[in-house]
């Protein structure tokens, strides 16, 4: 939850939640809070998102690293974050509580609170959707009795829509898990392995996974000699070995460093087919 201070952010989110920010799903949503409010504090996520194929809007590294563990878990159907609550709801809790209401210290006008993330997943019979609220925030700063007051609007407001909500620290996220997705996310989308044409992912997935079944050798060396048999530029195998990693196609150890993985022999969790599979997502 980010303290909006300038007078200029404060009129520019209020804009962009009059414009429907905060609203529609998927593609279409578009977060309370951009990086350009406050580019000093954002963080870039290479590439799209994969559950949303949009940019994302991050201002922590714990909300960068959460967002690349949701980005690997297959329930996780839609990730929105900055998300706002409606103003008048969090006025009216802050009042029951007692609690003083985060203001634009230059205006003390009120702030509409944001939730760091609210995360889709499958409903729990199986039919539809839910919706989860989750905040992150520095195990350090759980004992800040601030901190807690907002916490406490933060927990009521969803409780009041039926929403689960919960605190995520640094000491929930796996953090080997969340460098494997980082070194990962830009190969998601085989746009991204331009300009290799669809054939070349093809060929380079039938050698590539014949090799690492059959060979004795590290997976760089082994996409090492993939370029050089179909005469491609240094690093295209690689790349693709990436690619196929990040749509599950070959299935790893994600708890183990992908890097140190590449180079030896690659322990694949299941036999990976010759044959390539356009994911519909790509």
């Amino acid at each position: 939850m980010l303290q909006h201070k300038s007078q200029k952010n404060r009129k520019d989110i209020n804009k962009r939640l009059n414009e429907g920010c905060g609203q529609g799903r998927g593609i279409n949503y578009k977060p309370a809070i951009w990086i350009i409010d406050f580019p000093s504090q954002g963080f870039s996520v290479q590439g799209l998102g994969w559950k949303t194929q949009r940019e994302h809007h991050l201002f922590s590294m714990s909300e960068f690293r959460y967002f690349y563990a949701l980005e690997w878990s297959p329930i996780v159907i839609d990730i929105r974050e900055q998300f706002p609550l409606e103003l008048e709801e969090t006025l009216d809790i802050a009042k029951q509580c007692g609690y003083k209401h985060p203001v634009n210290p230059n205006t003390g006008e009120p702030n509409v609170m944001t939730t760091d993330f609210v995360v889709t997943i499958p409903g729990t019979t199986g039919v539809g959707i839910t919706d989860q609220a989750r905040t992150i925030k520095p195990s350090r700063e759980l004992q800040n009795p601030r901190v807690l007051e907002k916490f406490e609007i933060e927990r009521r407001y969803w409780e009041s829509h039926n929403t689960s909500w919960g605190i995520v620290t640094e000491q929930d996220i796996p953090e080997v898990l969340v460098k494997n997705v980082e070194f990962l996310h830009n190969y998601f989308f085989i746009e991204n392995l331009s300009p290799l044409s669809k054939l070349d992912i093809k060929q380079i997935t039938a050698v590539l996974a014949k090799d690492v079944i059959q060979g004795d050798v590290s997976l760089s060396d082994l996409a090492a000699r993939c370029d050089e048999r179909l005469a491609l530029e240094a690093g295209s195998s690689l790349a693709v070995a990436r690619h196929l990693i990040a749509n599950r196609q070959w299935l790893i150890d994600m708890n183990q460093p992908l890097q140190a993985q590449f180079r030896k022999k690659l322990a694949l969790l299941a036999t990976p087919s010759l044959k390539y599979e356009i994911n519909k997502s790509c």
